[in-house]
């Protein structure tokens, strides 16, 4: 039985994965190895996946997710289908009383989101969603240090997110399906909301989005965004720039690093000229992400704890990525 919001459970969590394409495998793998789990079944409606995954793990394995539902005795899922489905699974999910992890985006609309928020809150089960780089070590260190001010007075984020042309992301272009990760973890580290947004998006091989955007998001607080994120480079690049009064913080996300460059001027909240500094990198222990995120949302189930990435929060990102593409559209500066 499915342990509602509210009540402690230690043993381990009857888990399900819907969706097993490239992303769903890993959220089976992970949970076939976790201790706070046990994983029972797989759902795919493309047959051969769905029956690869059943023989590799000796699970049942479906076609319908609700029919797995029916004749299973699950506590918790995995939702990784594409996400033009989100709402459809996952309102199915949270009426059957089942916590989920949902994959970003929460959804394709904002109304949509809202639906699957409420959803979750009638049925008192929890609801997370995979804003995966919230797990990444060299976030959580930062964020630490953040904290710590060891940056001082922030004023300037540079994101570049790019990588090769994915032909699996067909039902939503680079903003929500690339950008939303940026957003989540701009708001996280600064704590701030939006002012003005304005963004100007290409589209070269994408069948019907955009595949690449550029845009620069202003704070409350006065903190500048900058974003460059295609589908469009034959690398992949993740890194994150943060630039303070102390110095700078630099993160690679895909190596999981984070370095600090001090602002040799800088004494005493006296900030009168930025210099060259020393050069330091900050020891980060590497874990993975994906695998952090799971074993955090079982915790949550067990302990009947708020998730680090809450409906709320993807909704908040999913809202202002939303604006980012409003912006291109219109060809203005948003103002919110």
């Amino acid at each position: 039985m499915t342990t509602e919001i509210g009540k402690k459970s230690t043993s381990p969590l009857r888990v399900a994965v819907i969706g097993v394409g490239s992303m769903g495998q890993n959220h089976a793998r992970i949970y076939f190895h976790s201790d706070n789990a046990q994983l029972i079944a797989i759902s795919d409606n493309y047959a051969p996946n769905a029956e690869k995954m059943g023989k590799k793990y000796n699970i049942p394995h479906y076609t319908n997710y609700q029919e797995m539902i029916e004749k299973e005795q699950i506590d918790a899922i995995s939702i990784a289908v594409p996400t033009s489905l989100h709402k459809e699974v996952a309102l199915y999910c949270l009426t059957q009383k089942k916590h989920i992890l949902l994959e970003k985006p929460i959804a394709s609309t904002q109304p949509e989101a809202q639906e699957i928020i409420a959803c979750a809150k009638q049925n008192k089960v929890l609801l997370m969603i995979g804003h995966i780089e919230r797990f990444n070590t060299a976030i959580t260190a930062l964020k630490e240090r953040l904290a710590k001010n060891d940056l001082g007075e922030i004023y300037k984020i540079n994101i570049e997110r790019v990588g090769p042309f994915p032909t699996r992301i067909t039902d939503v272009g680079v903003i929500i399906d690339l950008s939303v990760h940026d957003i989540d973890i701009i708001n996280y580290l600064i704590e701030s909301e939006p002012a003005q947004i304005y963004a100007q998006t290409q589209q070269k091989l994408h069948p019907t989005h955009e595949d690449a955007v550029t845009s620069l998001i202003t704070y409350k607080n006065g903190i500048h965004a900058t974003l460059n994120i295609n589908y469009l480079s034959p690398t992949k690049i993740r890194q994150l720039q943060i630039f303070g009064k102390k110095g700078m913080f630099h993160v690679n996300y895909l190596d999981q690093e984070l370095f600090f460059y001090q602002n040799n001027s800088f004494t005493s909240d006296n900030w009168e000229s930025v210099t060259e500094g020393e050069m330091k990198k900050i020891i980060v222990q590497k874990k993975e992400p994906l695998q952090q995120e799971i074993e955090h949302f079982l915790t949550c189930i067990q302990e009947n704890k708020s998730p680090l990435v809450t409906g709320e929060a993807a909704l908040n990102s999913l809202r202002i990525a939303n604006n980012l593409l409003k912006s291109a559209k219109e060809n203005k500066i948003i103002n919110l």
